[in-house]
């Protein structure tokens, strides 16, 4: 029987000075039924690239059985951050790389203000959220228990940057705003080319053809991105694969990264190992792999994904200080 779960709002103003940004927040419920019961653990969710911290809800609850708080918020130009419709997919070329990231920090600082100083507070960053969460660390990891690197990759950093400059010279001609074909192909559209005899462009998230449909139906899913969001993920995504940028994450905070044996993002694995071998380059000394056989992407919405659930929960017990 699952425990009671305590859900609130969270919200605030984004580091780009227009969006506000909405997040939740999931509690144990005490004994008593009262509000306020005292989590062994606190873990903030960082969700990908064309989704919502809605699609976290079972993941959420299964650490807040645990005895965990957990806590997530929905990007600028994602979910319901999104005032306007047309504005899904988007964000700002000037500021959108540092709003990933510091909006992540100003959710950290709101949720942890409501508990102990003493909680252990955990990250666990998917997909886009990965490489949102690989800059974080680089900047604000001080405090942090440990984190999770759930569906990263890592490319050559030339590639990369060569992923930026098309994507901003595309802003630069038809605007920040533009939805470009060439874009989306090179990127997101890639992966859809990694599953034979595809049934949607979306299987490459799941093997699971119901959680597929499931995000194609969703409104708040699958938009493809703008210019202006495609050059802040790529600055994003060559900014973490330096190794300036692992050097700037101390060597003492454990890591585990997962992903599945199928994830095009994770180059089937390869990128994966990649990650965990440039941040052992860097001197991280706790750096934890695991590659899930038959997955594809979105490892939380496997059909395996209890194995997956209890790894990470096992791996967070054992880093609890």
């Amino acid at each position: 029987m699952s425990k009671p779960v305590e859900k609130s709002s969270v919200g605030f103003r984004s580091f780009d000075k227009s969006s506000q940004i909405k997040g939740v927040l999931w509690q144990p419920v005490a004994s008593h039924g009262s509000s306020g019961a005292t989590p062994r653990a606190i873990v903030q969710i960082v969700h990908g690239m064309s989704e919502h911290i809605g699609r976290y809800e079972d993941f959420a609850r299964f650490l807040v059985s645990a005895g965990f708080a957990v806590c997530a918020h929905d990007h600028i130009g994602h979910g319901r951050s999104v005032a306007d419709p047309m504005d899904l997919g988007h964000m700002p070329l000037d500021c959108g790389k540092d709003a990933l990231i510091e909006d992540v920090h100003e959710m950290r600082k709101t949720v942890s203000a409501r508990f102990s100083r003493k909680t252990p507070y955990f990250i666990f960053g998917h997909s886009m959220g990965s490489f949102v969460t690989r800059a974080y660390l680089s900047r604000h990891a001080e405090g942090l228990s440990g984190a999770v690197i759930c569906g990263t990759g890592n490319e050559p950093v030339v590639k990369l940057k060569m992923g930026h400059s098309l994507a901003c010279r595309v802003a630069a001609k038809q605007g920040e705003r533009t939805r470009s074909k060439l874009l989306h192909n090179l990127a997101d559209g890639a992966f859809s080319k990694a599953v034979k005899d595809a049934r949607t462009p979306f299987d490459w998230l799941s093997t699971d053809p119901a959680i597929v449909d499931a995000y194609i139906a969703d409104d708040l899913c699958g938009q493809t991105f703008t210019a202006g969001a495609y050059a802040t993920l790529t600055s994003l995504t060559a900014e973490v694969a330096t190794l300036d940028s692992a050097l700037a994450i101390p060597s003492e905070l454990p890591i585990l990264l997962v992903a599945g044996a199928l994830d095009p993002v994770g180059n089937k694995g390869r990128g994966v190992k990649s990650t965990a071998a440039l941040f052992k380059k860097a001197g991280i000394k706790d750096v934890e792999v695991k590659l899930y056989q038959g997955m594809r992407h979105e490892i939380l919405n496997e059909p395996g994904k209890q194995q997956v659930y209890d790894d990470v929960l096992a791996w967070i017990d054992r880093h609890i200080s």
